[in-house]
């Protein structure tokens, strides 16, 4: 053997080596992902719930246990299930919950549907690389001429080809009996998952749900009781503000028939009124001040004339003993009459001054009691004024607005339903896209290899079809 001969010889081993050692490689990794999707689900006898204290809530909840020897994925189902549990207590649904599991295995699965593949396409890319060995060989080999030499190196092209392509096809379908197989038992064991949580977590969901309802329920019902309660209670301040209305409305009334702009102008006349008044109450002040300092004089006259009246009931017992001392002393006691006569107008004016006295003083002080007596009337106005006023305050504090304000949570309930419902079949729809997808996914590669399986049995015949000698070759080997 020439040494181009040697060289397309270990080339072709080269080849044939690396294009094996890849669909192997590619095998083994299939068969791993096989092994992973086989013990994705553990049987349904090792599985259990765990009752558990939701420590945000203090809630009991029940939640999956799984066995410790199960793999990373179902793990993460199981972390992830529990998680939708702990925050959605009493209203879990069980499509969400398969809808988890689902995503997880839909990711797996198709990981797996990818690489299963991977050896017929590199049984295919070795049966082109055999082809170009075997071309070039013949250029190598021969010269640039078909001798037997030539022919046969193309022929081991060919051949690593055809090897490379049927090893790589075997291995592929071998991937895909077991792939059928591991779903299978996948598809038995993710029912059995199903079916538990059907079977032992589903009643307990649907247990703690009616007793959030009967609880809700009663929670109502008390609310119901005190609220009713609470509004007999208010039956008298109502009926205070209803007549408190109707005094308003019958004073709102009369202010009609009045009129506001009439109103208005008195209210202007009484305010100018009162300001140019503003020095005849200071004068009153300066007046009521003496009128003060004047009674109290008054209270000295009368203490003093207290004192003359004691002096003259003194008099009148010594005049009751004038007719004895008269008889003795009738000339002092003539003399003492002319002076009393002669004294006697003087007494008069004296007597007549102190009455004229008294009448000033008694119409001063009933000018003063009037003034009081406006004075009062102008409080007790303001004091209705001020008490108008608090009662106008409390009918804009609206006691049936802050009751229909802290009703209206309530009322938000049936938009918050509508808006689950909606987001649950939005999730519904998105997980039949997702199978949509994986199916359309599936066919696709099944066309392919339908395609590659075509392409491999033309590849076939055009070599057999190249291994019988036509016309050409005869000629040149008897040559």
């Amino acid at each position: 053997m020439t040494s181009p001969t040697i060289f397309i010889a270990l080339l072709e081993l080269l080849a044939v080596a690396l294009i094996l050692w890849q669909q192997f490689r590619f095998f083994r990794q299939t068969q791993a992902q096989l092994d992973s999707l086989r013990a994705l689900f553990p049987p349904a006898s090792a599985l259990g719930l765990n009752r558990t204290t939701d420590p945000d809530t203090g809630q009991q909840v029940d939640l999956l246990q799984a066995p410790p020897a199960t793999s990373d994925t179902f793990q993460r189902i199981v972390n992830d299930t529990n998680a939708y549990l702990l925050k959605n207590k009493g209203t879990a649904d069980f499509n969400i919950l398969t809808s988890i599991t689902e995503r997880a295995v839909a990711a797996l699965d198709a990981d797996l549907q990818s690489g299963i593949s991977t050896p017929l396409y590199i049984g295919l890319m070795g049966t082109f690389g055999g082809a170009i060995l075997g071309l070039l060989s013949l250029g190598l080999v021969g010269g640039g001429q078909f001798d037997e030499g030539a022919i046969q190196a193309f022929l081991r092209g060919v051949t690593i080809a055809m090897l490379g392509s049927l090893c790589g096809l075997g291995l592929t379908l071998r991937s895909n009996a077991a792939y059928k197989d591991v779903r299978r038992q996948a598809e038995q064991r993710r029912n059995d998952y199903y079916t538990f949580l059907q079977v032992q977590l589903l009643p307990i969901l649907h247990s703690d749900m009616a007793g959030s309802l009967g609880n809700l329920k009663s929670v109502l019902d008390a609310f119901n009781q005190e609220f009713l309660s609470k509004i007999f209670e208010f039956g008298p301040i109502v009926q205070a503000l209803n007549e408190n209305i109707s005094t308003q409305k019958d004073f709102l009334q009369e202010l009609q028939k009045v009129g506001y702009t009439q109103m208005a102008d008195a209210s202007i006349r009484v305010f100018d009124k009162v300001a140019q008044s503003a020095h005849h109450f200071e004068n009153f002040l300066t007046y009521q001040q003496e009128l003060n300092e004047m009674l109290r004089n008054g209270q000295a006259v009368g203490t003093t004339l207290t004192d003359l009246l004691g002096r003259l009931r003194g008099l009148e017992a010594g005049l009751n003993q004038v007719p004895a001392l008269v008889q003795q002393h009738e000339g002092v006691v003539q003399e003492q009459l002319r002076f009393f006569q002669q004294h006697q107008q003087a007494m008069g004016q004296a007597a007549s001054q102190t009455e004229r006295f008294f009448d000033e003083q008694y119409h001063q002080l009933a000018a003063t009691m009037r003034a009081r007596m406006g004075a009062f009337q102008q409080e007790a106005a303001a004091a209705e004024n001020i008490w108008q006023e608090h009662f106008r305050v409390l009918n804009q504090d609206n006691i049936y607005a802050r009751i229909v304000q802290y009703m209206s949570p309530f009322s938000e309930l049936p938009a918050q339903q509508k808006a689950l419902n909606a987001l649950q079949e939005r999730q519904a729809a998105q997980t039949a896209q997702a199978l949509q997808a994986m199916q359309a996914r599936l066919a696709a590669d099944t066309a392919l290899q339908q395609q590659l399986l075509t392409q491999v049995t033309r590849t076939n015949n055009v070599l057999e079809r190249m291994e019988q000698r036509n016309w050409f070759q005869r000629l040149v080997g008897t040559k």
